[in-house]
């Protein structure tokens, strides 16, 4: 049976996860912690959490796809973009 949502939080820690029967699980370091099933707030915030973090990582695509663009543009620019950090550039000594 496949899941409607599976959603891992504090890195990985957490897992909440619906079935296909509607059945919700909590999983704490993988192992079966507790039956949520039946508690909204828990699966509320399960579809909560998966909706941002799609949402973060498409606004994290776009964004490095227009600095991505950006430095097609205005080469200058020394800063980089990568895994949603700013960081700044090293500078070429030659």
């Amino acid at each position: 049976m496949s899941d409607m949502i599976k959603v891992s939080i504090c890195d990985g820690k957490y897992t909440i996860i619906q079935d296909a029967s509607g059945r919700t699980n909590v999983l704490r370091y993988g192992e079966s912690w507790r039956d949520a099933t039946g508690d909204n707030v828990v699966l509320g915030a399960a579809y909560e959490i998966d909706k941002l973090q799609s949402r973060i990582k498409r606004l994290e695509k776009d964004l490095s796809d227009a600095y991505a663009e950006m430095r097609k543009q205005h080469p200058a620019i020394t800063a980089v973009f990568d895994n949603s950090v700013w960081t700044k550039a090293k500078e070429n000594k030659q």
